[in-house]
């Protein structure tokens, strides 16, 4: 069974028409009832993980989203078409004015959807284990490097700087050291709110003004 998507409230931190749902998941569960609605290149690109984990977020993170693009649209989910931009970012076919995007880590998934404007999420599961101070010069700028003295702080950064990359549609591969979460230096016309309340997780979502 598709898990169901819980709203998340934004409580005057995000415009009213931005919306974010959290999805909890179960990495031991099968795939069968999820890969109903997805198209065949979803299924062949499920298959491509190595790990059953990893099949399990993807198929429900591409399963709830479809069921929440259909039901905004009023149409069914498993007709709806995607199309990848230069840097992997999904669109869909035919409604190039809603926005969405998806990211999981984890036993969760986290999923935003706006007609208005550009949306990004990330969400990471933390690692307390994770050797953080070997990636600061990897992920951070100088000034961000210095202010960060805990593995949750590290999160918080990288995360922050995934949601704002995947609203933009670049990705991380445009550089996650071009932005400056420490110094508010973010892409132009964006803006950054960071989830606090998912315990044992960092999470971020960005959004056009």
């Amino acid at each position: 069974m598709t898990p169901v998507p819980i709203p998340i409230p934004a409580a005057g931190r995000w415009p009213a028409d931005v919306a974010l749902w959290l999805v909890e998941l179960s990495l031991n569960a099968g795939t069968a009832d999820v890969c109903r609605t997805l198209a065949a290149s979803e299924i062949e690109r499920m298959a491509r993980y190595a790990q059953p984990a990893d099949r399990v977020r993807f198929a429900v993170a591409r399963s709830v989203l479809r069921g929440i693009l259909g039901a905004h649209l009023g149409r069914d989910p498993a007709q709806l078409q995607f199309e990848v931009g230069k840097y992997g970012r999904p669109s869909l076919v035919a409604h190039p004015g809603v926005s969405f995007n998806v990211s999981h880590s984890g036993e969760r998934v986290l999923l935003a959807l706006s007609a208005v404007r550009t949306v990004g999420v990330d969400i990471e599961a933390i690692d307390p284990a994770l050797d953080w101070r070997a990636l600061l010069e990897l992920v951070c700028a100088p000034e961000e490097a210095r202010r960060i003295g805990t593995v949750r702080e590290f999160y918080r950064c990288w995360t922050a700087k995934e949601a704002l990359l995947k609203a933009t549609g670049a990705g991380i591969g445009e550089g996650l050291k071009s932005i400056d979460v420490a110094n508010a230096q973010l892409p132009p016309a964006l803006c950054l709110t960071c989830l606090e309340e998912l315990d044992g997780y960092s999470a971020a979502l960005a959004f056009g003004r």
